[in-house]
This record gives structure tokens, C-alpha cells and sequence, in this order.
């Protein structure tokens, strides 16, 4: 008589998706560099200007906007998933609501068309059109990600990536060597490298179907992005199909506030010259890529520090979630200090492989390279808010950042560069005192009723 194995017995050892992920984040933001560089080698700076404009609006409005559905989508579907319930009805709910956000935005730049093209593009309304463009493509991306990530599909959502990042390297090197200079025509990629990487997911993903592979649900998780885990997870448990509207609406807020946050600069820059295409514009896009490198892999572990924050938070160990975002903070300063160094000493070098006419004064790149380091610190600590679901403090931090932004830049200043990056200095600085400020407060309310409860039964109050 043969005894019979366990379950995972002879099974193969799932993978672990961290490598994968980790290969896709850090292929497309190498490959954003690359893109921008090619550009404004092959162009200049002064006519890059309106393509480095539409790259800072995909990687800031479109993100903003629809991010917040793939980070619902995959909670939901993991969800449904784990309880062994059909996925179809939370894929349509979510599917509704980003054409109806998707509906709103296009109705909002149709109105704004004039002003937007003037504003951002030098009056190029063709730039505006591709921004919508882009505008569409996104939503498809962010709910195939989702949808890739609530599958368990981790392979697939590391090669959508990676996809898209060489799509757009490959095509402006392919677009520039027939002759089809224009920046209008180097500025296609932005938008047909999203679909074209999302096609090619579903159907690595069809491929691991039909060989029967699959990520365990357990693992399911939001990679990359500025998450606002708890909402998404709070919208996974609503109900309305496992989708919650108010939980959407909340994350979206959040996530629309944090790119206007981070992509103030550029704005204030076109406001400032009247929406002309500039070399400096392209220049501060340039930049701000360098001086945000480390933030690109601060990306990569975000979701799995949210994760570590909330061990602690639903044990009720509230001075060690202290401790371990003060550690994470201390680290993420000490070697803030060494890029900023670094910076110094590199970032004309780096600026100046962007192309011809791209240049900053290196305390403007110093500038933003401190702002990088404490807008890390502020998201850092903004998942200890989310670990102990303090959804709505975990938003303030960047509007009042960006008032005192606001207030820096609106100073007289000689230059508009130093006025920028004093500005988002600042602002990021202010971000994290009052991110800070909402931890300590959350924590205290948290521990409060816990320590009542330890008080009457005996226990040692004390974690």
C-alpha cells in the first residue's frame, strides 16, 4: 500500500515574484532615461521640450488618475480569488469605473484644449491629442496590470514592463534612423508602447494558462507605485461586487494630490515662461530623472514595507512600527546624504549624455536631489499610516506640502531654477514634518484604546 503524498508534497517550490518585479521596475525606468536621452540627442533641447512635457504628464496625470484602478482591481481579484468566487463581476465593476474616469478626464481636456496646448505644448495642439491618446492607453495598461496582479501573474507583469520600456527605446531609435525627426513623432512611443506591452502580457499570460502556471493567491500584491494600500484593500472588502466607490474615490484623491505634488515643478516651469518650449523645461524634466533615481527603486519595496508596517500595526506593537519607520527613515537619510554627494560631484556629467542644450546650475540638481530624499522619508512614513489604516492623514501630507511649495516659489527670485528647487525642497520637507506629525498623532489614538483594554484585564500595556 502506497501512502499518499500531501497536498504541496512533490510540487514544484512557487517563485518568488520579488526578482521578476524588481528586473521589470528597474528595465523601465533605465529605459525612461534611455528614451528621454535619445530624444533630446536626436532633437535638441529646445524642441525635446514638448516631449519631455507629455512624458512628465504620462508618468504624472495618467498615473495619477489611473494607478488607483489597478491597485483596486488586483485587491479584488485576489479576494474573490482566495473565497474561490467569480472575478467577473469585480472586472466589470472596475472596468466601468475607469472608462467613467477615463470619460471625465477626456471631457475635461477637450475643454481645456486651447489653454492646455498653450500652457504645455507651445501651442502644438497634436501634443494635446497624443496626451489624450496617452490618457486611454493608460487606463488599458493600469487594468491589464491590474488584472495581471490580482491573477497571481507576476512573470507577465515584469515582462509588460520591461516591454514597454525597450518598445520605446527601440521605436525612437527605428523613428529617427528613417529620418522621422519630428519630436511629434518621437513622442508616439509614450502612448502605443503601454498598449502594445499590455497586448503582449495578456498573451504571455494566455501561454501560462494553458501550461498551467500560476503565482499561489496568498502572494497576490500591488507591485510598484505610490500605493495607497489600505483603500485599495478596504475597496476589495466593500461592497458593490468586492469594488468600493468611496474606497476608488479616496485613492484617487490621494494619488492625483502626489503626482500634482512631485510634478509641480514642471507645471510651475511652463507657467512661468508662458508655455514656450524651452531648453531649461526640458532641462528640469532631464533633472528631476536623475535626482529621483533612488526613488524609482524605493518603488520596488514600497508595497513590501507596507506589509512589514502592518505585522506591527494589527499586533498592536505600536512602539516597534515607530522604531522600524524611524530605522527605514535613518537609512533612507544617510544614504540621501551620499546621493546628494554624489549628485554634486555627477549630475552635470549625467545631464549633459540628455543632449545638446540640456543644462542646470549643480545646486539646482542638489536641490532636487534633496527633495527626492525627503519625499522617500514622507511615503516611508505615509505606509505607517496606511499599516494602521489612517487612510484620509495618509493624504494630507502632500497639500500641505504643496501650499508651502506654492508659497516658496511665489518669493522673489532672481532665478527661476534655484526658485524651483528651493520650492520643492521645501515642500517636500514640509511634507514630511506633517507626515510625521500624523503618525505620531495616529499612533498615540491607536494605542490609546489598547492600553484601556490592557489596564482592566491586567496586561502589560507595554509593546
Amino acid at each position: 500500500m502506497t501512502a499518499s503524498a500531501s497536498p504541496g508534497e512533490g510540487a514544484p517550490a512557487p517563485r518568488n515574484p520579488v526578482v521578476g518585479l524588481a528586473a521589470g521596475t528597474i528595465v523601465l525606468g533605465a529605459s525612461n532615461y534611455v528614451y528621454l536621452a535619445l530624444v533630446g540627442n536626436v532633437v535638441g533641447g529646445v524642441e525635446s521640450a514638448p516631449v519631455s512635457v507629455l512624458w512628465t504628464m504620462m508618468a504624472g496625470l495618467a498615473v495619477g488618475l489611473f494607478q488607483p484602478v489597478e491597485q483596486v482591481l488586483s485587491r479584488a481579484l485576489a479576494r474573490r480569488r482566495a473565497r474561490g468566487l467569480d472575478v467577473r463581476p469585480s472586472l466589470r465593476r472596475v472596468a466601468l469605473l475607469a472608462c467613467s474616469l477615463l470619460l471625465a478626464s477626456l471631457v475635461v481636456l477637450a475643454v481645456a484644449f486651447e489653454p492646455a496646448s498653450r500652457l504645455l505644448f507651445s501651442g502644438r495642439s497634436a501634443f494635446t491629442l497624443l496626451l489624450a491618446a496617452g490618457l486611454v492607453s493608460s487606463t488599458v495598461l493600469f487594468f491589464v496590470r491590474g488584472w495581471l496582479a490580482g491573477q497571481g501573474r507576476f512573470g507577465s507583469y515584469a515582462v509588460e514592463m520591461a516591454f514597454e520600456g525597450l518598445l520605446k527605446i527601440g521605436a525612437v531609435a527605428v523613428l529617427a534612423g528613417v529620418g522621422l525627426r519630428d519630436p511629434m513623432f518621437l513622442a508616439v512611443p509614450l502612448v502605443v508602447a503601454p498598449l502594445a506591452a499590455s497586448a503582449v502580457a495578456v498573451l504571455v499570460t494566455g501561454a501560462g494558462r494553458r501550461s498551467g502556471a500560476r503565482a499561489p493567491v496568498e502572494n497576490a500584491l500591488t507591485p510598484g507605485g505610490v500605493a495607497d494600500a489600505a483603500a485599495a484593500d478596504a475597496a476589495a472588502t466593500a461592497p458593490h461586487e468586492g469594488v468600493g466607490l468611496r474606497s476608488f474615490a479616496a485613492l484617487t484623491t490621494g494619488s492625483l494630490l502626489l503626482q500634482l505634488f512631485v510634478n509641480a515643478g514642471v507645471l510651475l516651469t511652463q507657467l512661468s515662461v508662458g508655455g514656450q518650449a524651452t531648453a531649461f523645461t526640458a532641462s528640469l524634466v532631464a533633472g528631476l530623472a536623475i535626482a529621483r533615481i533612488p526613488l524609482f527603486l524605493f518603488n520596488a519595496v514600497q508595497s513590501f514595507l507596507l506589509t512589514r508596517f502592518s505585522v506591527d500595526a494589527q499586533a498592536g506593537r505600536f512602539r516597534s512600527l515607530a522604531r522600524s519607520v524611524g530605522v527605514w527613515n535613518a537609512v533612507v537619510v544617510l544614504l540621501g546624504v551620499a546621493w546628494v554627494v554624489l549628485v554634486n560631484i555627477t549630475g552635470a556629467t549625467a545631464l549633459s549624455l540628455f543632449g545638446p542644450g540640456y543644462e542646470l546650475a549643480t545646486l539646482q540638481l542638489v536641490l532636487l536631489a534633496a527633495s527626492c530624499v525627503f519625499q522617500i522619508a514622507t511615503m516611508v512614513t505615509v505606509q505607517g499610516l496606511l499599516a494602521l489604516h489612517r487612510d484620509r492623514t495618509s493624504i494630507v501630507a502632500w497639500p500641505v506640502g504643496l501650499v508651502v511649495l506654492l508659497a516658496v516659489f511665489a518669493l522673489p527670485w532672481s532665478d527661476l531654477g534655484i526658485a524651483i528647487g528651493a520650492a520643492m525642497l521645501a515642500g517636500t520637507a514640509t511634507a514630511f514634518v506633517t507626515a510625521v506629525a500624523g503618525l505620531v498623532w495616529s499612533i498615540r489614538r491607536n494605542a490609546a484604546p489598547r492600553a484601556s483594554a490592557d489596564l482592566t484585564t491586567g496586561a502589560d500595556p507595554v509593546h
